[in-house]
C-alpha cells in the first residue's frame, strides 16, 4: 500500500510541476528522507484560529521598508477582516505597491493560511497527497525532490521551502501552512531590472507578520 501511495503522490506532483515547467526526474529515495523537518522547533508563535487574519501584525510601513518605497504607495487588503469574507474561507491578504501609471504594472503579493486537514476529515487522502494533511512530510519531500528550483530553508517552522520559479515561500507550522508570495510583477520592467532577492523579502514578510523570529 505504501508503494501505491507513493506512486499516487508522484503522479499528482509530476502533473502539477509539469504545468508549471519546474519538473525534474523524480528521486524516490528522497521521499523517505525527512531530515528537512526541524527537530528543534519549539512551537508556533501564532496558532491557527478559524477567525484569524493572515497579516494582522504586518503594516504598510513594513512593506515600504522592504522595497525602499514611500508608505503612501502601499495598499493591502485583508479579506479576513472584511465583510466580504466567505464564512470558513482561508485567511488571505493581498498586497500592492503602486508603481506606474496603471495598476497593470503594480507589484502584487499575498500571504495566506492553509489549515491542516485531520485524518478523520473528508478527502483526507487528497489533502495528504497535496501536503496539507496531518501526515505531510512525505508529500513535502516529494514536491521538493521533483522541483528544479525548490530549496529547503533550515530552522524555520517545522519545515520551510522556497520555490524560486514560483517565487513562493511555504512554512509548515503545527496545524497550518503559511504561504507567502512577495510583491512582484514580471510586466514591470523597472522592477525586474532591480533583481531583488525575493526569497529574503518573503522571509522578511513572515517575520514582520509575527510567524517567525
Amino acid at each position: 500500500m505504501k508503494a501505491i501511495h507513493k506512486l499516487i503522490l508522484g503522479v499528482l506532483s509530476i502533473c502539477l510541476m509539469s504545468c508549471l515547467g519546474d519538473k525534474k526526474t523524480i528521486n524516490v529515495s528522497e521521499m523517505d528522507d525527512t531530515s528537512f523537518v526541524n527537530t528543534a522547533f519549539r512551537g508556533n508563535l501564532i496558532n491557527y484560529s478559524k477567525d484569524m487574519s493572515a497579516c494582522e501584525n504586518i503594516s504598510a510601513s513594513d512593506i515600504a521598508s522592504m522595497y525602499n518605497v514611500s508608505e503612501n504607495r502601499i495598499l493591502f487588503q485583508d479579506v479576513s477582516k472584511s465583510d466580504r469574507r466567505v464564512p470558513n474561507s482561508a485567511p488571505v491578504c493581498t498586497f500592492y505597491i503602486k508603481d506606474g501609471d496603471s495598476d497593470f504594472v503594480w507589484l502584487r503579493g499575498s500571504m495566506s493560511i492553509q489549515r491542516e486537514i485531520d485524518k478523520n476529515e473528508t478527502a483526507y487522502d487528497i489533502a495528504k497527497a497535496a501536503g496539507n494533511g496531518e501526515e505531510w512530510e512525505e508529500a513535502w519531500a516529494l514536491n521538493k525532490s521533483i522541483s528544479k528550483s525548490a530549496v529547503w530553508i533550515k530552522n524555520t517552522g517545522l519545515a520551510a521551502v522556497w520555490n524560486e520559479r514560483k517565487k513562493e515561500l511555504k512554512i509548515k507550522f503545527k496545524g497550518y501552512i503559511l504561504n507567502v508570495y512577495p510583491l512582484k510583477n514580471r510586466l514591470n520592467k523597472a522592477e525586474v531590472a532591480k533583481s531583488r532577492d525575493y526569497k529574503a523579502i518573503a522571509l522578511d514578510m513572515a517575520k514582520a507578520a509575527g510567524y517567525i523570529n
